[in-house]
């Protein structure tokens, strides 16, 4: 087969997101920043099952996406968080990694396995905690040698690509100077989109989506407990914590991160939070809304080593 440059498509017609929820994104070290990914997960998907009325024993599968291995038991991860939401042991359960690209590689695993058969209604759960990313060493199994000893930060050394010798930070100030993105556009852009959540926030739109979190346990007959475990002095968290005022008068005086167009103020949050979603065939549950449904969503990634993939999801 001759070698081409071209992108994996995939095209569902019949795929159908019936209901999703998320938890409110709390920003790095803040109020969820003790909190596992699997017990945010737990709390997201018996929300979506709770607001959904979908019963957790008509799942045939389970996909969860969690880049990072933010806690002890993270192998088990998708395991967990399906019986804790009331998913029957019998149904399986498995854990995708893809980067940046697990959430939407996450719904197209379960449209996929509904489309050629395998189940007719799957549960997505993407969940993170970047405050939980390890401090790691993989070379001292054996014992220190004189000094020798070294540790470092997952969440730093992870955005390395040590073939291409490319930060994830490099990588996207290659492709702004290929679109031809000053640092004005991105500012502007950052500025605009804290506009729109700010306001989003303040009419009542993005609560709609959030389920709250407060301290509660997790209860599973035969099992241990689990839970959720807010600092004493919080209550309740309601809101995202990230979304706050940001002036093009700040934002253009934030310092460059990898020396381009990118800053604190105008990339993507470092959060902590939880997303669901049922997904199903259209003839299965027919009263899905056509508004939500047929929303069409296209994503376009670039790794440093150039490859690349383009989804639609249709």
């Amino acid at each position: 087969m001759a070698s081409k440059s071209s992108g994996l498509v995939s095209v569902f017609n019949d795929i159908w997101l019936i209901d999703g929820v998320r938890t409110p994104f709390a920003d790095y070290n803040g109020v969820l920043g003790l909190v596992s990914p699997i017990d945010l997960g737990i709390k997201a998907a018996k929300e979506v099952f709770n607001r959904s009325k979908v019963n957790p024993a008509d799942v045939g599968t389970v996909v969860t996406g969690c880049m990072a291995q933010a806690c002890f038991d993270a192998y088990v991860l998708p395991r967990h968080v399906a019986l804790y939401a009331g998913v029957p042991r019998e149904t399986p359960a498995m854990l995708v990694q893809r980067v940046c690209g697990t959430g939407i590689e996450i719904l197209m695993q379960a449209a996929d396995a509904i489309t050629l058969g395998k189940t007719e209604l799957g549960l997505v759960v993407g969940t993170e905690s970047m405050s939980r990313n390890p401090i790691s060493a993989y070379t001292h199994r054996g014992g220190f040698l004189l000094g020798q000893v070294e540790f470092k930060d997952f969440l730093f050394e992870a955005l390395l690509d040590p073939i291409a010798g490319v930060t994830m930070g490099d990588c996207a100030e290659s492709l702004a100077k290929e679109c031809k993105l000053s640092r004005e556009d991105v500012d502007r852009f950052a500025f605009s989109s804290f506009e729109r959540a700010l306001a989003a926030q303040a009419n009542g739109f993005l609560a709609g989506e959030i389920t709250p979190l407060k301290t509660e346990e997790f209860k599973l007959e035969g099992y241990n407990t689990r839970g959720i475990k807010l600092p004493k002095k919080v209550a309740e968290f309601t809101v995202d914590s990230h979304i706050r005022p940001s002036p093009m008068e700040i934002l253009t005086k934030l310092r460059p991160a990898f020396g381009g167009v990118q800053t604190a103020g105008n990339s993507s949050a470092i959060v902590d939070g939880a997303v669901p979603i049922n997904s199903n065939r259209w003839a299965v549950w027919s009263r899905v809304a056509w508004s939500v449904c047929r929303r069409r969503t296209w994503v376009s990634a670039r790794s440093p080593l150039s490859g690349r993939c383009w989804t639609r999801w249709d």
